[in-house]
């Protein structure tokens, strides 16, 4: 792999994924927490459909010699359906001890010298109009918790991740979106997908797998399951929230919620895991972000040899955290609960490196905009002490990054509309 730096480069990546969206399959790897992003254009091959496994299988190539940089974006979707772009070159963008620097890193010098000569064009506005939106009833959440609540009361379930969707019209760029809900909720793990038919745009937070396998199998896998909610106001302080995470672990309700869920994701990587690896990293911890805070436990293990990307998504996908527990009951509830299949929400997000490692995200927060219509969904995770108005409050809170951001394009295009009036 080559790499060199582009000095004097300043724009930062949501000015410059301006400038090659017109090229498509526009890919943003965006953490906003001034970490790494990545950003590319016109992917040099595309796979997909609805055999995910065999989408997968030319993504495990190994090379040991190789920065873990990204080389492979896209998604698996909760239905296993998939889409993901090989990018030959990629702009990165790095912090470190407080240094910011921008470099080219590529297969060729002629994939960065292509990626270069596209950073030339001129940046376009990114522009979109949304129809209203079309909310979800909240008496169908209301009654699917009742429902939810006799299955555990049954035996069938101890705990099911229940959805809602909201959607509208919706006409023009989906990244004019992206942008909106990336400035109503920085994160570390965003991600926008200019992905064939569909845009993706997922401003998540939770850590799915994150995976460095060596050239057998064996390698340190990750997940950090996001279970346990409240919000926070932009402007709270230190002692606020402070405050919020002592509420969050002391609430029976979250910390059953959590506890269910870190069991299910022990057991889930215990099925490619060395005998005894598997162990809790780091439990109950709180992260805070622009309108909420969520609690966040790692579960650590070391594969097994022989062990492959598709051998580690079939012992852990769907993640827990959006199903329940167990996975495969709480999803037949879920799938007969839902008015609407889940599509790309649910499923992972995120990019495989050049020496055969992933790191996916769960595509919660997540936005999809195809066939001219954008849909959005929210939900949360349904145990028996859950109470019908607190779930569905929750939804709306987690919806707030989506809402925010679709108030916001309203309001500028009023403004548009006001200027251009005679």
């Amino acid at each position: 792999m080559f790499r060199r730096p582009l000095p004097g480069w300043t724009e930062d990546p949501a000015t410059t994924a301006l400038r090659l969206r017109s090229f498509g399959g526009l890919a943003w790897l965006d953490d906003a927490s001034g970490g790494r992003s990545y950003l590319g254009c016109a992917p040099d091959r595309v796979v997909g459909g609805t055999r995910w496994q065999q989408a997968l299988g030319p993504m495990e190539l190994f090379r040991p010699e190789e920065p873990a940089v990204p080389w492979w974006i896209g998604y698996v979707a909760y239905d296993h359906t998939t889409w993901f772009g090989r990018y030959d070159a990629l702009l990165e963008w790095a912090t470190e001890d407080g240094r910011s620097s921008v470099h080219l890193v590529g297969e060729s010098e002629a994939a960065m010298d292509a990626l270069a000569e596209r950073l030339r064009s001129e940046p376009r506005p990114a522009t979109a109009r949304l129809g209203p939106l079309c909310d979800p009833d909240p008496i169908d959440h209301t009654m699917g918790v009742d429902a939810v609540k006799h299955h555990i009361a049954a035996g069938d379930v101890y705990q099911v991740n229940l959805a809602r969707a909201w959607r509208a019209d919706f006409e023009g760029d989906a990244l004019h979106l992206y942008l909106a809900m990336r400035r109503a909720s920085p994160v570390p793990r965003g991600v926008f997908l200019d992905a064939g038919p569909c845009g993706v745009c997922a401003l998540t937070m939770e850590r799915f797998l994150e995976w460095h396998p060596d050239g057998v199998g064996r390698g340190v896998v990750r997940s950090s399951p996001i279970k346990g909610t409240i919000a926070r106001a932009s402007n709270q302080g230190v002692a606020e929230d402070a405050s919020g995470a002592e509420t969050l672990r002391a609430d029976p309700k979250e910390h059953a919620e959590h506890s269910m869920i870190v069991d299910l994701v022990r057991n889930d990587l215990g099925r490619v895991a060395e005998i005894g690896s598997v162990h809790v990293e780091a439990l109950l911890e709180v992260e805070s972000y622009a309108k909420l805070q969520h609690l966040v436990s790692t579960v650590r293990a070391t594969t097994r040899e022989t062990t492959s990307l598709t051998s580690l998504l079939d012992a852990t996908f769907p993640p827990g955290s959006v199903t329940g527990a167990p996975k495969v009951s709480a999803m037949k509830i879920i799938d007969a609960l839902e008015p609407e299949p889940r599509g790309i929400y649910c499923g992972a997000v995120g990019h495989v490196d050049r020496r055969g490692g992933i790191d996916f995200a769960v595509a919660i927060r997540t936005a999809v905009v195809r066939d001219g219509q954008v849909v959005y969904h929210a939900g949360g995770g349904l145990v028996w002490a859950s109470d019908a108005a607190r779930e569905l409050a929750e939804t709306e809170l987690k919806a707030r990054v989506f809402l925010d951001a679709a108030a916001e394009m309203r309001s500028s295009e009023r403004d548009e509309d006001t200027a251009v009036r005679p």
